[in-house]
Order: structure tokens, then sequence, then C-alpha cells
């Protein structure tokens, strides 16, 4: 792939839209709608329930704006990554005790690492946890390995694991307590050095996927997935390499959090959960603003689940009492409320539906700016699909090896 023409490409297409990523549509609304063309906010208008759901998977039913497919069209294009196909079937024995979606990653993450580090006797994994991908690994693949988490209590849960099923490592395999982080740590440093050595972060949080790859830069390979962009900080975590800094976007915390947000292929019942929690959300919004025009932003947080399935003036007062207010209103009232402003609520949900379409491109053009980072250190890089998005959805690896 070449990463420079599809950042350039992905950033041509983004940046004339920035108002509409870059901003929060319920902190600034209604003035935030109004960054959304109306054309586009008529053709959501007009779709039924099942169009609604299509627009989540970025599918537009019936005779779309001209600019909202072409759009659609060309950030689909730009953001569809190639997949790593293979899979390392793990027997019963070595699943015990892992969730379905561990064994799904872990079988993945063993299929791609087989062909590529023949020449790795050392790895270390950033925050292993119990160790499982290290047992996999040194077992596999006959490594030492060093498995670094600052959790002890998860540490020692994994030796006990080890001791319980007496399973057979292969290679050494020890537990490293401590947090990886940037500057020297002389304990530390010599592990993610040497042409002999892997370095490997799965869903390496915020910024630490860029710690891994500073640290990493004397590994023979590097194999690192990211999530929780929501945790970085511009312009420390982005843009990191040269041409990513000659074409930034205006990333903001709200358009880091937009990455995040990505989950194709909601259920019917996820995606009617998903509309129930917005509407509950924004009804709640607009009353405070109406309430308490004092306050800024009012926010409700997380509720309990049941709070979205009984009436909205239950889960309204709940929200009150925990943020110390009072609307001096009845059930009845809030009730009524809620239906006086349901066609703002929808259009708050249709903004926040098209919104979304550019949350895989975001997350897109950090990877590409890191990708490029990498090869700026010299490695060979590949950008991959690894797990099933309806099973991880923050799916994409970033492999870089050294030529040997």
């Amino acid at each position: 792939m070449d990463f420079q023409a599809r950042l350039e490409a992905l950033t041509h297409q983004l940046r004339p839209w920035s108002a509409l990523w870059s901003r929060s549509i319920l902190q600034g609304w209604p003035e935030s709608g109004a960054a959304y063309p109306e054309e586009w906010r008529a053709y959501a208008r007009s779709l039924d329930g099942a169009g609604e759901r299509s627009l989540d998977q970025g599918v537009l039913q019936g005779v779309p704006p001209p600019s909202l497919a072409a759009l659609l069209g060309a950030l689909q294009e730009l953001t569809a990554i190639p997949w790593h196909d293979g899979r390392h079937a793990l027997t019963v024995t070595e699943t015990q005790g892992l969730s379905d979606k561990k064994t799904h990653e872990l079988e993945r993450v063993l299929a791609l690492l087989g062909p590529r580090t023949r020449f790795i006797q050392q790895a270390v994994d950033i925050g292993g946890g119990m160790g499982h991908l290290a047992r996999l690994c040194a077992r596999t693949f006959g490594w030492t390995f060093h498995s670094i988490d600052r959790d002890a209590a998860l540490q020692d849960k994994g030796r006990q694991w080890l001791k319980r099923t007496r399973s057979a490592v292969g290679g050494p395999l020890s537990f490293i307590q401590a947090s990886v982080e940037d500057g020297s740590q002389p304990r530390l440093d010599p592990l993610f050095s040497g042409p002999d050595r892997a370095s490997i972060g799965l869903h390496t949080c915020g910024p630490l996927a860029l710690t891994q790859i500073r640290k990493s830069q004397g590994a023979g390979f590097i194999l690192n997935i990211g999530c929780c962009y929501d945790k970085l900080e511009v312009p420390r975590d982005y843009p990191v390499s040269r041409v990513g800094r000659e074409h930034p976007l205006p990333f903001t915390p709200h358009a880091l959090a937009l990455t995040t947000r990505e989950r194709p292929r909601k259920t019917e019942a996820e995606f009617a959960r998903m509309k129930q929690v917005y509407a509950w959300r924004f009804a709640f919004h607009l009353l405070s603003k109406q309430r308490f025009p004092e306050r800024d932003f009012v926010r409700a947080g997380d509720a309990p689940r049941a709070l979205y399935d009984g009436p909205f003036a239950i889960y309204a007062l709940d929200r009150l009492e925990r943020l110390g207010l009072s609307s001096g209103m009845t059930e009845a009232e809030l009730d009524a409320f809620e239906v006086s402003v349901r066609a703002e609520t929808r259009d708050l949900l249709l903004c926040h539906l098209l919104r979304d379409r550019f949350a895989r491109a975001l997350e897109v053009v950090l990877l590409l700016d890191r990708a490029m980072f990498l090869e700026e250190l010299g490695f060979q890089v590949e950008l991959l699909q690894l797990f099933e998005p309806d099973v991880s959805p923050r799916n994409l690896a970033l492999i870089a090896s050294r030529n040997t």
C-alpha cells in the first residue's frame, strides 16, 4: 500500500467536512446541525427504520444526494484495508479460560506471526495480562518471552494458571510487573532492542501504541494494534510522521472520540438499543437546556440499562437526582415533554448517523500516520485487518519488519 498517497487522498476528502466530524453535535446543538447540508438531512429524514439502520451500516437506500453518495463512496474505497486471512487453530486445552473474543484474536495473531517471525528468538508483550499470548507464542515458536503488565494480580493469576494446568510452555516465559513508558527504562529497554527481538502490543491504549513504537526502534519485528484513540493528545500524539505533519487534519477531542465509535454490522436489537439510549439522552439534553439555561452543558452520564427500558420520566428523574437538580415537573409533564421534542431528537439521531460515517476514515488516518512514521524509522510496514470487526472492532494491525 502507498501510505502517503492514501493519506493524502483521505485528507483531501475529510478536510472540507471538518466542521461535521470535529465538533460534538449534542454540545453545539442546534448550531452544530447547521453544518450538515440540508439535502443530507432531508434525505435522512425520509428514511424509515430499515433505512436508518442501513445508513448506520454505511449503505444508502433510495436516492441519496449526489454529494453524500460520492463522499461515502470515496471514504469506503480509501478505508478498504487488506485482510490477513489465516487462523492458527488452538486446542481445547489451549483455549481453557479464554473468552471467545480472546480466542478469536489469538488464533489470528499466531497465524500472522508464524511466517513473519522466523528470525525471532525473543519477544515482549506490552500489557500482557495473564500471559495468554506469551505462553502460546513460547509454546508455538519456542521464543523466550517477556510478558509486561503493571497489574501484579493479573500476572499472579497467569502464574497460577500455568501451574494448575501444568501447561507445557516451550521457550522460557517471564512475567515483569512494570509500566512501559517513554524515556529511559534500563530494566526494560534491552528487551525491545535487537534484530531477533519482537515487540507485540495488542490493543495498546491511547498513547501507549506510540510508546511501544518508539521503544521498539531497535527491534526486528513490531506488531501493534491500537485502541482508545480518545486518550490521545494533539499535537503530542498526532501527527508523528513527516508526511502527516505536512497534511494534518484538525483532530479535536471530539474527533478522537469519534474514531472509537466505528462498530459495523450492529444487530437489529443492538441498533434498536442504541436508538433508545440516544432518544432518552437527547431528550434529557433538550430538557436541561430549557430548564437550566445557565448551565453550559449538563452531562447525563451512563444510566443503568433498565432506565432506558422504562418511561422517560423515570430516566430523567434519576439523572436529575444524580446531578442534584430539580426540574419542578411531574412525571406526566416529563413524559409529555419527551413526546413534544421527538422530531428534534430524531434530527439529532440522524446527524449522529451521518457523522459516524467519518469514524473509520479518521481511524485510518491515525494509523497511516503511524505506518509512515515506522517507515521513516527504517521498517517495512503492512497495515492489515486482522480480526472480524463484529468480534473485535479495533481490528487494524500495524506490522513492521526490518530487512533480514
